[in-house]
């Protein structure tokens, strides 16, 4: 494993207010938590920030307050849309405020075939002038990216940095890790397998517990320590939390997490109606749940 700059990635909720809508004031707020855990690289818009239920205006909206409120974080943007068109027009104004990276995943909905692909991110490299991460997520995109496109997609677009894969295929990153963990900075996206990743060649992880939660970095810090055993120990307890956050439908009780410990009014998007029915139980196992093992 190539030690130097490994790094684990907070993939960020989207702090909505009472009527959904992106919050400045809740922001503010959030990124002080992340602060305070330690996290010093974010991922908005993705998976964990439901950009996918958000209007075009709503992403651009949370995307300046990102750049006004959290200046200090390295930020990794994500630009991903059901169509190659709204997925230009985001990586155009992730460019215009200044962001010189994004995450790009293949259009969703439709299954899209590998050429389909490779055209999606020509298309939008061509207008970003900073770098890219492809990232890999085919239980919502209905299409993996095979290897022999991710080869193409670095040889045939410069500005390639990394790749996040959130497949879950252990042996699928394990082979990702054999062919660019020397050209490209790989990371895992699934809380759950960072350890092992690490250990094969990542370079980190874009880790969801990380929003309320800093365990993962602990597993990160520990490996690059060569503390393996306390690494080990601190995985053991990120699996358990990440069994206990995804007892209901994702993303749902990271939000619910946040609002309870601050005593917020927040609501998701429409249709999402998972953060009432979470026990209030549950909400506090997680809130009161070890963000660091002991030491012996």
């Amino acid at each position: 494993m190539n030690k130097e700059g490994a790094d684990i990635i907070c993939p960020i909720i989207t702090p909505f207010d009472s009527e959904a809508i992106p919050s400045r004031e809740y922001t503010k707020i959030f990124l002080e938590d992340l602060r305070e855990m330690g996290v010093k690289k974010i991922f908005p818009l993705g998976s964990n920030g439901l950009f996918n239920l958000m209007t075009m205006e709503q992403k651009k909206s949370f995307l300046k307050i990102i750049q006004e409120e959290g200046g200090d974080f390295e930020t990794i943007v994500g630009v991903g849309s059901q169509n190659t068109t709204e997925a230009i027009e985001m990586a155009k104004y992730a460019d215009d405020l200044g962001f010189g990276r994004i995450v790009l995943q293949p259009t969703y909905y439709l299954k899209a075939e590998q050429s389909w692909i490779m055209r999606h991110f020509e298309a939008v490299s061509s207008v970003f002038n900073g770098k890219i991460f492809v990232y890999n997520i085919p239980q919502f995109t209905n299409s993996r990216i095979e290897i022999e496109t991710f080869s193409t997609i670095v040889e045939n677009i410069g500005n390639i940095e990394g790749i996040k894969d959130s497949s879950g295929d252990i042996r699928f990153f394990n082979e990702l890790c054999s062919t660019f963990s020397t050209k490209l900075k790989l990371y895992q996206g699934q809380d759950d397998l960072l350890l092992q990743s690490l250990i094969m060649g990542a370079r980190g992880g874009v880790c969801g517990t990380t929003n309320i939660n800093p365990l993962a970095l602990e597993v990160y810090d520990s490996v690059i320590r060569g503390q393996m055993q306390k690494a080990a120990k601190a995985q053991k307890l990120l699996i358990s939390l990440f069994r206990v956050i995804n007892y209901y439908p994702f993303p749902a009780m990271v939000y619910a997490v946040f609002y309870r410990k601050h005593n917020l009014k927040g609501k998701l998007p429409e249709p999402i109606t998972t953060m009432g029915k979470i026990v209030e139980t549950k909400i506090m196992e997680v809130i009161n749940f070890p963000m660091a093992i002991e030491e012996e």
